[in-house]
């Protein structure tokens, strides 16, 4: 049986925790907050993994700063 995530209120998904510092600018978060919403389209589509920091979901998990698979 998975474990629940925790998941944090919406907003959420600043750079403070992520794990993957170096590759920051492709994740979800930091592509929302740019307004790059026709990246953030193809990358959620057919989406297999979540982040346990902000809640986004994507289909690559390098996109994300904390993913899990859904």
């Amino acid at each position: 049986m998975a474990a629940a995530l925790n998941l944090p209120a919406a907003g959420g998904g600043g750079m403070g925790d992520c794990k993957h510092k170096d590759c920051h600018d492709l994740h979800l978060c930091k592509l929302v907050k740019r307004d790059d919403f026709e990246q953030v389209r193809k990358l959620v589509k057919d989406a297999a993994f979540i982040c346990k920091k902000c809640g986004r979901a994507a289909r690559e998990k390098d996109n994300l700063c904390d993913p899990s698979r859904i």
